[in-house]
């Protein structure tokens, strides 16, 4: 009887503790994801299914800023962000990055009305690093992680810009290009006339952002004349987007320029250079006819002055021609012509002008940039002071 009672008390306590040992398995059973330090909500939880975790692809495509789509009756799931585009269909293993067939290891599936999806392999086609933690079953997304290394890659560029642009080395700032880049020859006709000129290149970086296979970051760079021929001091902002070239380094790959700040410092509009009778009076009379053929709706006469290489040539030929003149009526005049630029064939003009020809006086002031060509001085550019 005691034996026997011996053999029960071990099979009870034997029960005990598999129940023990059980309950905190059941308790470890929630996967948490986070995004950097943040954790994602799903409605959801996230499971496992054969070594993979799935996850609600609309929680996890908006945490990663995707724009989502989904097909209905296609049962095709799409997230895109930048250049990048993400496509899963539910029961299949094929899936696409960019267009790239690629093979998944669990299709995609639906569970309880919610739509599941490889995390892993949308957080590393996204370009993000992606680590488990067994014992604490958490998936940790590390995108602070990446998008720190990706600026760092973007300055590296960008500090060869900044020297080789100030030292005038062509080839060593082409070689931070993308030998496939749809804007390359643009890039290198822009260099090649920004050399021309004498100029201390700054830049900076900042608002980087990592979308799989590409870098996006927005750019500035400095242009400030130290010397040669004249030029405005400029800061050009870009929208960068870099790609690995053939041996795996970053480059740019596209480069869209969406604004130009032009800084004008009290040094050149406080200037006063020493410029001879004759040629004051030939700047004088150039921006004088500009005037008159405002004035007298003659474009003949206005188009004899604006220089031919200038970003206002055709701008102004086109308004003429579209009827400008039958629109707007003009009545300009100079309050103030100052030289405060004289050097070679370059002169700049500060202007204080007014206009009345509706009756009420318009005020404005201007800077006339002109170059003088086969002897006389032509406008090339104008920019409007605020």
């Amino acid at each position: 009887m005691k034996k026997k009672i011996s053999l029960l008390a071990i099979a009870f306590l034997f029960l005990i503790a598999s129940a023990a040992q059980a309950a905190p398995a059941k308790d470890q059973g929630k996967i948490r994801v986070y995004l950097d330090n943040r954790e994602i909500q799903f409605a959801a939880a996230p499971i496992m299914k054969n070594g993979v975790t799935f996850v609600q692809f609309r929680p996890l495509f908006q945490a990663l800023d995707y724009k989502v789509h989904w097909n209905g009756a296609n049962k095709q799931v799409t997230g895109t962000y930048l250049d990048q585009k993400l496509q899963m269909t539910i029961g299949q293993k094929t899936a696409y990055v960019n267009g790239a067939k690629t093979t998944l290891q669990i299709a995609p599936f639906t569970q309880g009305g919610n739509t599941l999806v490889p995390l892993r392999f949308v957080a590393e086609a996204t370009g993000l690093p992606v680590k488990w933690d067994s014992k604490a079953r958490t998936v940790k997304i590390d995108r602070e992680g990446a998008t720190a290394k990706a600026e760092d890659e973007v300055k590296k560029l960008y500090h060869i810009i900044e020297e080789a642009g100030s030292a005038k080395k062509l080839d060593e700032v082409m070689s931070v290009f993308h030998p496939e880049s749809p804007v390359l020859a643009e890039v290198k006709q822009n260099y090649q006339d920004q050399f021309k000129n004498d100029k201390h290149v700054s830049a900076d970086v900042w608002d980087v952002a990592v979308a799989g296979t590409s870098i996006h970051a927005y750019t500035s760079v400095s242009l400030d004349r130290i010397g040669g021929p004249f030029a405005w001091d400029v800061t050009l902002h870009y929208e960068n987007l870099l790609k690995k070239d053939a041996s795996g380094a970053w480059k740019i790959y596209d480069l869209n320029l969406y604004e130009t700040e032009y800084f004008l410092g009290d040094k050149l509009l406080e200037a006063r250079p020493v410029v001879p009778e004759a040629e004051q009076k030939a700047i004088v009379e150039s921006i004088d006819i500009q005037y008159k053929g405002f004035n007298e709706e003659n474009g003949p006469l206005l188009m004899s002055v604006i220089h031919p290489d200038s970003v206002f040539h055709e701008m102004f030929q086109t308004s003429i021609e579209e009827g400008i003149f039958d629109e707007v009526n003009f009545n300009l005049k100079s309050e103030e012509l100052r030289t405060v630029f004289f050097q070679g064939e370059d002169a700049v003009v500060y202007a204080e002008e007014s206009d009345d020809a509706d009756g009420e006086t318009i005020y404005s002031t201007s800077l006339y940039w002109l170059k003088k060509t086969e002897g006389k001085w032509l406008i090339y550019d104008v920019l409007e002071l605020e």
